[in-house]
């Protein structure tokens, strides 16, 4: 499969796995954005959300790890590269409540520089504790599964997929 026909359907079927948890939700699919592109959908986001949780989920498969302060890779405005974009830009964006899905490798120093960010906020102001939920999918030291007998997005796949269970009398 070419690569933007897989990128258009790992999207399509992301936002259709969420769409069976919240129907009435609006989703927008941003593969490989640009920083511009992620904080215009950001605050397009919380403006239609208004006191409503946003959800952000970052499919950070086929891009650099996540940096040791937590930062993600974005594109360049030409998408000749990856550049690196801080928590503290996207959380400034979101605002709350919101809930962040981090599906790549070395999750945890995303959510490490995130609650790091918020301590250091809390410490220096009287506002009140961030409404956020946090889902990582891997340890600050743990990569993506390399076995074929795995999908890559294992952390995602459990994360959207409801559990079924039969029930026997």
């Amino acid at each position: 499969m070419a690569l933007q026909k897989a990128l258009k359907t790992i999207g399509k079927n992301l936002s259709a796995q969420y769409e069976r948890w919240q129907p009435r939700a609006r989703y927008k699919v941003q593969p490989d954005p640009t920083l511009d592109e992620v904080k215009k959908l950001c605050n397009t986001c919380r403006r239609y959300a208004k006191s409503e949780r946003v959800l952000f989920h970052y499919n950070g498969h086929g891009v650099p790890k996540p940096t040791s302060s937590g930062e993600i890779w974005v594109f360049n405005k030409s998408y000749t590269q990856y550049i690196p974009l801080p928590i503290s830009d996207l959380d400034s964006w979101l605002k709350t409540p919101s809930i962040y899905v981090f599906d790549c490798s070395t999750a945890r120093n995303i959510v490490n520089a995130f609650i790091e960010l918020h301590d250091w906020v809390a410490s220096s102001s009287s506002g009140s504790t961030r409404d956020c939920i946090l889902l990582e999918a891997y340890e600050a030291h743990e990569t993506l599964p390399q076995s074929v007998e795995f999908p890559t997005d294992v952390f995602t796949s459990c994360v959207t997929t409801p559990i079924k269970m039969a029930l026997r009398w």
